[in-house]
């Protein structure tokens, strides 16, 4: 869902572009300003993707706003509504921080070109990750998702470039796609970017990117199989809890009051691989931050992660990432320089 302000000081405009929006299931209208300050403000202090800003509103104007909006939140995307006959003129004097131009009256069906083609520069480039990632929640496959989620990230910044706006626009609305599939469950959407915060410093490092979108999917499968069995909250709370610990199967059931067969039946079924699977794969993607972050060794990332034996911790991050430590560092090592030649 994409998050709308309508800054105009005319009431009945924003009314009926409010109305305008009810229309539209993928947008929907989070704020509203009567001037250009208190657009600034609005996008100062929530995510905002796009702003409808009136170009002639007491103080402060659409073009200064939008300025200042824009090296604020580069991010969010600028769309001004002008008086008849001054498109022109404000695409050329905004030519870098707008958008588009809508001059009034504005028509429903100009303002849903305009936000098709909104939707289309957003969405249409990375459909085909999306869709893999819903279909691998549909099919309730943790292990599968583990291993495409790094084929994933890289078809992502293949297809969008080391440009930040850009990247945090496509992971906000492929986060958000993903929220989104929880509707059925839930009354009110949630915000992606209020539950897992997404910045330009974190959005340029792909394997930062990876470590974000995991968390969206592992938050996606936990709260579906939740939704179907409510005493998996504990397990799941637990688990968060102890993950860099030497937590086990039996750890989980003496301290969560289940019996393992039933935990284990109901783990399986929502997720397609044990208890003990989804836990060694939940820590060998913390390894691999620890690897690809920091210069510490084997024995220091297994340690942290509660493995008593390196050798042992070796193996199983072998086993999920078919490559050993060492040849892991390597490929994130030619990643990085093939990125920044």
């Amino acid at each position: 869902m994409y998050r709308v302000l309508i800054a105009d000081d005319d009431l009945l405009m924003q009314e009926a572009l409010g109305v305008m929006l009810e229309n539209e299931d993928a947008f929907e209208v989070v704020g509203t300003a009567v001037s250009g300050e208190a657009a600034v403000k609005i996008c100062k202090e929530d995510s905002v993707d796009l702003v409808l800003m009136d170009m002639q509103m007491s103080g402060m104007t659409g073009l200064e706003a939008s300025r200042i909006i824009h090296r604020i939140s580069p991010e969010t995307t600028i769309c001004i509504l002008s008086p008849p006959a001054a498109g022109v003129l404000i695409r050329s004097a905004g030519a870098d921080t707008i958008r588009d131009v809508l001059e009034k009256p504005i028509t429903p069906q100009r303002l849903q070109k305009m936000l098709e083609g909104y939707k289309a520069e957003h969405e249409h480039s990375i459909q085909g990750q999306l869709e893999a990632l819903i279909e691998v929640l549909r099919h309730k496959d943790f292990q599968e998702f583990y291993e495409i989620l790094p084929h994933i990230i890289d078809e992502i910044y293949q297809l969008t470039g080391m440009d930040s706006a850009r990247l945090i626009k496509v992971f906000s609305y492929l986060g958000q796609s993903l929220l989104d599939t929880r509707s059925v469950y839930e009354e009110t959407t949630k915000n992606v970017r209020d539950l897992f915060p997404i910045n330009e410093g974190l959005i340029l490092d792909c394997k930062a990117s990876e470590l974000w979108l995991f968390r969206v999917m592992n938050y996606l499968f936990c709260q579906n199989s939740i939704s179907r069995y409510p005493l998996l909250d504990n397990i799941f709370k637990y688990i968060s809890n102890h993950i860099r610990e030497d937590i086990t199967l039996n750890s989980i059931i003496e301290n969560c009051a289940i019996s393992q067969g039933y935990l284990s039946r109901i783990f399986r079924e929502q997720f397609n691989v044990s208890v003990t699977e989804y836990l060694h794969m939940r820590k060998m993607h913390l390894a691999k931050g620890y690897f690809y972050f920091t210069e510490h060794s084997i024995a220091e990332v297994a340690f942290r992660l509660g493995y008593n034996e390196s050798s042992y911790f070796s193996k199983v991050f072998k086993k999920y990432e078919k490559m050993t430590v060492k040849e892991y560092k390597r490929e994130v090592r030619a990643k990085n320089n093939a990125n920044f030649a």
